[in-house]
């Protein structure tokens, strides 16, 4: 098997004639931080997880992979902060300086960038084992945040599996608070997940009858296109712009170019 990591890295020494021992530690980190980031971004691609069954529920491993990477993200517009951010914040990090030395190889943003991974890893792990059945599977989703288990896990000073999850990975200090968003709203794609659309849908296909649309891509950036066994279309309506944002969008357009003119003897840009 050929890994092309001197393809894939820039300004890795030529194996055959690379010497460490004449190599400064700084320029030996380097280039271990380099391998060691490329690596990482392979080991964690959403690989293929082969053919799915219609109307077979995820495994738990599926369910955790599609449920890491859906939580790798903000979503400002939702106010969701990310697993990782709130994770870096809790060592006095921006995750986005993290991951930007992560992809310059240095070597201690590659290590942090993993712990960071692992411990997001094992906190949604937490949320899917508890949903989990005896054949590794994810039916129904149980309510994490159910109001009288909080109570009572509340009283004896008890943190939610996910935070301890955290906690247990290397950050103590993470907030419960701040992770509180983001997992209420793992919980809400879990469900959509697990969801047991796909033998009905193809029956009320199958009897003309009608199946409610919803919009293709990709479920890691847009949550919404769960769950399936629905009557998927690549339109995306709130994508394409309202006829207000038209107007506007040309009133801003004819005063940029109406000033273009004035400032060019009257003549329009070509």
């Amino acid at each position: 098997w050929t890994c092309n990591l001197d393809k894939d890295i820039e300004d890795l020494p030529d194996l055959e004639t690379y010497d460490a021992k004449n190599d400064t530690v700084e320029r030996r980190d380097e280039i271990a931080g380099a391998v060691y980031a490329q690596i990482m971004q392979i080991e964690s691609r959403l690989l293929p997880c082969g053919l799915h069954t219609v109307g077979v529920p995820p495994s738990a491993d599926e369910a955790v992979a599609t449920l890491v990477n859906i939580a790798q993200l903000d979503r400002p517009e939702d106010g969701i902060e990310g697993i990782p951010r709130v994770i870096a914040a809790t060592v006095g990090r921006d995750i986005n300086d993290v991951y930007r030395g992560n992809n310059n190889g240095v070597l201690a943003d590659v290590e942090l960038n993993e712990k960071i991974t692992m411990a997001s890893r094992a906190a949604v792990s937490a949320l899917v084992n508890q949903s989990t059945d005896g054949n590794g599977r994810v039916k129904e989703v149980k309510n994490m945040f159910d109001e009288v288990g909080g109570f009572f896990g509340g009283l004896v000073g008890a943190k939610k599996p996910w935070t301890q999850a955290i906690i247990d990975a290397g950050f103590p200090d993470v907030s419960e608070e701040r992770l509180a968003p983001v997992f209420a709203y793992l919980e809400f794609c879990l469900k959509q997940v697990v969801a047991n659309n796909e033998l009905p849908g193809i029956m009320e296909l199958l009897n003309g009858q009608f199946l409610m649309p919803a919009p293709g891509g990709d479920p890691i950036r847009n949550p919404d296109v769960l769950p399936t066994g629905r009557n998927m279309h690549a339109l995306d309506p709130s994508a394409i712009p309202t006829q207000a944002a038209v107007e506007v969008a040309e009133d801003v357009v004819r005063k940029l170019l109406e000033k273009l003119a004035d400032e060019n003897d009257g003549a329009y840009p070509e």
